[in-house]
Protein backbone atom coordinates (compact mmCIF):
# COMPACT_ATOMS: atom_id res chain seq x y z
CA UNK A 1 0.00 0.00 0.00
CA UNK A 2 1.28 3.38 -1.23
CA UNK A 3 1.98 6.20 1.51
CA UNK A 4 1.68 9.47 -0.66
CA UNK A 5 2.81 12.53 0.43
CA UNK A 6 2.73 15.65 -1.47
CA UNK A 7 4.12 19.64 -2.31
CA UNK A 8 1.41 21.41 -3.90
CA UNK A 9 2.13 24.22 -6.40
CA UNK A 10 5.73 24.41 -5.50
CA UNK A 11 7.50 27.47 -7.36
CA UNK A 12 10.79 27.23 -8.64
CA UNK A 13 13.21 29.57 -9.53
CA UNK A 14 15.10 28.16 -12.34
CA UNK A 15 15.30 24.75 -13.83
CA UNK A 16 17.96 23.69 -11.50
CA UNK A 17 16.09 24.36 -8.42
CA UNK A 18 13.49 21.78 -9.26
CA UNK A 19 16.34 19.51 -10.19
CA UNK A 20 17.88 20.23 -7.01
CA UNK A 21 13.96 19.85 -5.27
CA UNK A 22 13.82 16.15 -6.91
CA UNK A 23 17.74 15.46 -6.09
CA UNK A 24 17.08 15.79 -2.59
CA UNK A 25 13.96 13.69 -2.45
CA UNK A 26 15.53 10.93 -4.11
CA UNK A 27 18.90 11.31 -1.91
CA UNK A 28 16.59 9.77 1.41
CA UNK A 29 16.49 6.44 2.01
CA UNK A 30 12.72 5.82 2.81
CA UNK A 31 11.05 7.60 -0.41
CA UNK A 32 10.50 5.10 -2.45
CA UNK A 33 9.07 7.01 -5.64
CA UNK A 34 8.41 10.34 -6.73
CA UNK A 35 6.62 12.03 -9.63
CA UNK A 36 4.93 14.54 -10.56
CA UNK A 37 1.52 15.34 -11.80
CA UNK A 38 0.55 18.82 -12.95
CA UNK A 39 2.04 21.20 -10.27
CA UNK A 40 1.77 18.81 -7.65
CA UNK A 41 4.91 16.65 -6.74
CA UNK A 42 4.15 13.47 -5.07
CA UNK A 43 6.27 11.00 -3.07
CA UNK A 44 5.90 7.56 -1.60
CA UNK A 45 7.67 7.56 1.78
CA UNK A 46 8.30 3.71 3.42
CA UNK A 47 6.99 5.08 7.00
CA UNK A 48 8.33 2.13 8.66
CA UNK A 49 11.85 3.28 7.30
CA UNK A 50 11.68 6.80 8.31
CA UNK A 51 14.63 6.82 10.31
CA UNK A 52 15.43 9.85 12.71
CA UNK A 53 17.88 11.22 9.81
CA UNK A 54 15.55 10.76 6.95
CA UNK A 55 12.76 13.03 9.43
CA UNK A 56 15.04 15.68 9.53
CA UNK A 57 15.80 16.23 5.69
CA UNK A 58 12.21 15.27 4.98
CA UNK A 59 11.27 18.45 7.29
CA UNK A 60 14.08 20.56 5.80
CA UNK A 61 12.82 19.52 2.58
CA UNK A 62 9.13 20.79 3.23
CA UNK A 63 10.03 23.61 4.70
CA UNK A 64 12.48 24.91 1.57
CA UNK A 65 10.41 23.89 -1.06
CA UNK A 66 6.84 24.88 1.09
CA UNK A 67 5.45 21.71 1.71
CA UNK A 68 2.54 20.65 4.44
CA UNK A 69 4.74 20.05 7.09
CA UNK A 70 1.71 18.82 9.06
CA UNK A 71 2.18 15.56 6.08
CA UNK A 72 5.13 14.75 8.19
CA UNK A 73 3.61 14.13 11.90
CA UNK A 74 2.87 10.24 11.44
CA UNK A 75 6.96 9.99 11.63
CA UNK A 76 7.26 10.91 15.47
CA UNK A 77 8.05 7.46 16.24
CA UNK A 78 10.84 7.35 13.81
CA UNK A 79 13.77 4.45 13.71
CA UNK A 80 17.01 5.21 15.01
CA UNK A 81 19.86 5.65 12.62
CA UNK A 82 22.59 6.05 15.02
CA UNK A 83 22.81 9.60 14.23
CA UNK A 84 21.90 12.87 16.48
CA UNK A 85 18.52 13.28 18.01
Amino acid sequence: MANLYFFEGTTYYSPGDEDAHFRWLKGIASVRSIYGEGRRVILDIDSAAVTASDQRELEAVYRRYGGDLAQLDGFTNTRSDGGEE
